[in-house]
């Protein structure tokens, strides 16, 4: 079995790091079976966005002491290589952006847990939300808007109020930062179907850029936000460990 380690910075996980690759071997992630973090949900996503580009490959997370990691499996240096073959997987969506700036620029961006749109200066942001092209667009006055995946419910999300997703379910939330306009502003959730289309309104005046964990884009003009159709990634979840899958409902 070749296993590629990716470690949080912190001393502890460094030497986890050290221990695990000194008994299982450290493999580049290209030629690996299997890419194991050791860290928290930050260390996690890196690997995730990582296997974008190897499919096939999954990603076991591990937590180590003082880590936060809602999606981390137990810590333990013995029996990986049970625990691998063992675990279940999970096929995680991946969010898409397809971005346009001001000066007519287009980007896009990739997202396993959440897109967020914000705004760039003290003015609030002046957003135009279609879904599906469905409907009267809603013009939202605010901070902000996260569209977040089961597995990004439990972070951000859930500190705005947000609803929390079952992992493996096939829904999206749509969240709100700071919603003035409508008076009333409840997170919205989705069909991982669903299309966004956001416009920028007085995008000059009032100027809003949208972030994923791989990159930040300034000075949009307009995005349509989605599940990307032909691009998931695979986490391992550890039979034996009922603490990674409880936040979620046990959907695992």
């Amino acid at each position: 079995m070749k296993i590629a380690f990716r470690a949080s910075p912190k001393p502890g996980a460094q030497g986890a790091l050290k221990e695990l690759s000194g008994r299982y071997g450290q493999t580049p992630a290209a030629e690996a079976d299997f890419i194991v973090t050791i860290g928290g949900d930050g260390t996690a996503l890196e690997a995730l966005h990582e296997a974008l580009t190897m499919p096939a490959k999954p990603v076991f997370a591990m937590r180590t002491d003082g880590s936060v990691g809602s999606f981390c499996n137990s810590f333990r240096t013995h029996d990986l290589t049970e625990r691998l073959h063992a675990a279940s997987r999970v096929q995680l969506p991946v969010l898409q952006a397809e971005i346009e700036q001001a000066g007519g620029r287009s980007q896009v961006l990739f997202a396993i847990n959440e897109i967020v749109l914000n705004r760039q200066v003290f003015q609030q942001a002046k957003l135009k939300v279609a879904v599906d092209g469905e409907g009267d667009p809603m013009i939202i006055n605010g901070d902000g808007l996260v569209l977040t995946t089961p597995l990004g419910s439990t972070a951000f999300n859930r500190t705005l109020g947000g609803p929390l997703l079952p992992l493996g379910s096939s829904l999206l939330a749509l969240t709100g930062i700071a919603i003035r306009r409508p008076a009333v502003w409840s997170p919205v959730v989705l069909s991982d179907h669903a299309i966004l289309d956001v416009e920028v309104i007085a995008a000059a005046h009032r100027p809003v850029q949208i972030a994923t964990t791989s990159g930040t884009v300034l000075n949009i003009s307009r995005a349509r936000l989605f599940r990307s159709p032909n691009r998931t990634v695979t986490l391992l979840v550890d039979r034996e460990d009922e603490s990674l899958c409880t936040p979620f409902g046990r959907q695992c």
